[in-house]
């Protein structure tokens, strides 16, 4: 289930993704900021009796505190099954500082907010959940074996990443 706010990008979802007989792909046209309305949409897919992941990628950032961001993140894993997985990357507000504002003032010109946060911030997404090793760290520093290499002119995002299991 693919989740977003902005009917264009749907309008790319609904063309990209496609599911097949053994997984069914959907896109939801929701706003992060309603939990209600995201759990009750992925209820008519998911099988919430079985373990699920829940990606929020570089999404909880443009979430500000005064609009629940915390809550929302709680909200979702609190409805989800036992096993599953919350995998999410935050804007690291303490990581690479001249580079966080950089991001910051460029989105802001767009007239978006960002909301860099702190490694013991991001750490309270995870409230409830178990980290899977390393914890959270830096994104490039996340499973190196990977290859995850996210760079913008040579330079690291500062973005931490984590994933935590429901117990």
């Amino acid at each position: 289930v693919y989740v977003d706010n902005d009917p264009i990008v749907l309008a790319h979802a609904e063309a990209l993704l496609r599911g097949t007989p053994e997984g069914v792909t959907r896109y939801l046209q929701a706003d992060a900021r309603d939990p209600e309305r995201i759990l009750k949409l992925a209820r008519e897919i998911l099988d919430f009796d079985r373990p699920i992941s829940l990606s929020l990628i570089a999404l909880m950032h443009f979430v500000p505190d005064g609009q629940g961001a915390y809550d929302i993140v709680r909200t979702l894993v609190d409805a989800l099954p036992s096993g599953s997985h919350l995998v999410l990357s935050q804007l690291a507000s303490d990581h690479d500082p001249e580079r966080t504002r950089e991001a910051v003032e460029m989105y802001a010109a767009g007239g978006v907010t960002l909301v860099p946060r702190t490694r013991t911030e991001t750490a309270e997404f995870f409230t409830g959940t178990e980290l899977i090793a390393p914890g959270i760290t830096w994104l490039p520093d996340w499973h190196p074996e990977l290859g995850i290499d996210e760079e913008r002119d040579g330079t690291p995002v500062p973005l931490y990443a984590g994933v935590g299991r429901k117990p």
